[in-house]
C-alpha cells in the first residue's frame, strides 16, 4: 500500500489534490496527476502552502486576463454574425412554413404600428449581414492574393471592417426603401 507507507506530510499534500469522485473536474484531475508525479519523484519535504497556491492558480490560457488582438475580435465577430444570420434565416423560414405566416405582412404591420423601432430592427438585421458579407470578401482577398496577412495589415483591415460595417449598417438602417 503506497498510501500507508508515505510520510504524514506527503499524504496530506496528496490528499489536497485528490479529486472528488462525484463532480471532480478534468483540469483538477490533470493537476492532481501532475503534482502527484512531482511529489513522488522528489523525495524531499514539500511546502504545503506553496503547493496549495500552485493548485489554485488558473490554468493557462485563462482568456479573462489577455487582451485579444483586434484581428481575433474580428474573426470572432465574423463567426458570431454568421451564426446569428443562420439562426435568423432558419427561424423566419420555419415560421413561414410551419405556422403559415405571411412575413411581408408582419413586417408592414411592425412598420405601421411602431415606426420608432424600425431603424433599430433594421440595424439588428443589417449589421450582421453587412459585417459577415464584408468579412467574407476580406477572406476571399486574403485567399486569392495572399496579401494583407501580416499583423499590421490585419489590424488595419479589421478596423476598416468594423468601421465600414458600422457606417453602412447605420446608413441602411435610416434609409427606407
Amino acid at each position: 500500500q503506497i498510501g500507508t507507507m508515505m510520510a504524514p506530510s506527503r499524504r496530506r499534500v496528496l490528499s489536497l489534490f485528490t479529486p472528488a469522485t462525484s463532480g471532480g473536474s478534468f483540469a483538477r484531475t490533470l493537476t492532481t496527476l501532475r503534482f502527484k508525479k512531482l511529489i513522488q519523484r522528489d523525495g524531499n519535504d514539500v511546502n504545503v502552502s506553496n503547493v496549495r497556491t500552485l493548485a489554485t492558480r488558473p490554468t493557462s490560457p485563462d482568456v479573462k486576463i489577455y487582451k485579444f488582438p483586434v484581428a481575433a475580435l474580428s474573426s470572432i465577430t465574423n463567426r458570431i454574425t454568421g451564426v446569428l444570420l443562420s439562426i435568423g434565416c432558419a427561424g423566419v423560414g420555419a415560421a413561414a412554413i410551419s405556422i403559415d405566416c405571411n412575413v411581408p405582412v408582419i413586417i408592414d404591420s411592425i412598420k405601421s404600428s411602431t415606426p420608432v423601432l424600425v431603424p433599430a430592427l433594421k440595424l439588428c438585421v443589417g449589421f450582421p449581414l453587412v459585417y459577415h458579407y464584408l468579412g467574407g470578401v476580406r477572406h476571399l482577398v486574403w485567399d486569392y492574393t495572399l496579401k494583407g496577412l501580416d499583423i499590421s495589415s490585419m489590424e488595419q483591415s479589421s478596423y476598416a471592417l468594423f468601421g465600414g460595417s458600422a457606417v453602412i449598417s447605420l446608413v441602411l438602417a435610416f434609409v427606407s426603401f
